[in-house]
């Protein structure tokens, strides 16, 4: 996946004011790693899946 797509639902956790700790604990990816794929190229999909899963369960 594009890194563009990362960088989006990023944003889209920052706006909703969700701490990245508990992101992070959700998905079992740190928000460093997250940081470095958005600057650096391919994001792994289970990233991207795991993050949109994420985001869909605490949508509110």
């Amino acid at each position: 996946m594009e890194s563009e797509d990362l960088i989006k639902l990023m944003e889209e956790v920052d706006a909703k004011g969700i701490p990245w700790e508990k992101v992070e604990e959700e998905i079992k990816v740190s928000h460093d790693l997250l940081k470095l794929y958005s600057n650096s190229g391919p994001v792994p999909v289970t990233i991207i899946n795991n993050l949109k899963k994420f985001l869909e369960a605490h949508s509110s």
